[in-house]
């Protein structure tokens, strides 16, 4: 049988009548289906070789390229990604490192910290600090009014860091307070040093307090003073207490205390001068009648209760 004819059986290329004759010639004889079969592999052993062949040029000059740009942007994806999660790991053990105790409104809290020191929150505060606290650091933060009770160790100095100022101690007792969002800062110190540095220059206090010191930033003058006592420390026992105190920085303070929002419509008012000792547990209400006693104004407090006027 002829070769040509063969594979172009083999290419399906052949006509019935062709097929015929093959097929015939095949069945014929066993020495042609042997030589059938031996033509048949030597066929696809070169049809093989030639798409090996084509095969390797496309590879070489179209989807080797093609493959090495894929691999490119693949490695650079996976980097990405890995980026990715390694930023999102370090920004979830930062989280996760982070303690933060907050204290609701008309609360109070009292916490010991790793070191021994010891810290009463006041109404609406928050204290954040790291799980590792005492270890090679003592940092903390504060956003509200704290009293603190340090542990000394003159190893590793206590930082208290509020929205404008850093307090650093090594054993003290004194007080701060420092809401965010107000320009309100005042530190009393009982007993030890406090150096108070602005944060915009840490390399450099301030100021330096000693026992009996009481600093105020008031119209954005830092002013330093002796308190008339001590009795507004006492809200650490649930009493908050005014000495001679103007009504504004009272009002001030129950804003804080029972988070509530208060509207004085004559100004005159702020200018009373009120003392008196009040029970957290009593509540503003209370407080504002036992000044009504001495002093003339109203208010009314809204349906929601979470806002009074005062005129």
């Amino acid at each position: 049988m002829e070769q040509e004819l063969l594979h172009k059986y083999f290419r399906n290329e052949s006509s019935v009548e062709e097929e015929k004759l093959i097929l015939d010639w095949v069945e014929a004889s066993a020495e042609n289906r042997k030589a059938f079969e031996k033509e048949r592999m030597l066929f696809d052993i070169a049809l093989f070789s030639n798409e090996k062949v084509i095969k390797k040029n496309f590879y070489q000059t179209r989807l080797l390229p093609i493959m090495k740009w894929s691999m490119r942007i693949a490695a650079v994806v996976l980097i990405l990604i890995g980026i990715g999660n390694l930023v999102g790991d370090y920004n979830y053990i930062q989280t996760a490192q982070l303690q933060t105790v907050t204290v609701p409104a008309g609360q109070r809290a009292e916490i010991t910290l790793a070191d021994g020191t010891t810290v009463w929150l006041n109404s609406k505060s928050t204290l954040s600090y790291s799980s590792n606290f005492g270890r090679k650091e003592r940092n903390v933060e504060l956003n509200g009014e704290a009293f603190f009770k340090v542990a000394k160790n003159k190893k590793i100095p206590f930082l208290v860091h509020t929205e404008h100022n850093q307090l650093q101690v090594v054993g003290t007792q004194f007080n701060v307070c420092a809401y965010h969002g107000t320009d309100e800062f005042e530190t009393t110190l009982v007993e030890g040093i406090v150096d108070v540095y602005d944060n915009a220059n840490l390399k450099q206090p301030l100021t330096r307090l000693t026992k009996d010191d009481f600093l105020t930033l008031h119209q954005g003058r830092y002013v330093k003073s002796k308190p008339h006592s001590y009795d507004y420390l006492k809200w650490k026992e649930g009493l908050y207490c005014f000495d001679d105190s103007p009504f504004s920085y009272i009002l001030n303070k129950l804003e804080k205390y029972y988070n509530i929002a208060i509207t004085v419509t004559d100004q005159k008012v702020l200018d009373y001068h009120c003392t008196g000792k009040f029970k957290e547990q009593d509540g503003i209400e209370h407080i504002l009648k036992a000044i009504q006693r001495d002093h003339q104004f109203t208010y009314k407090m809204n349906a929601e209760r979470d806002s009074i006027t005062i005129e």
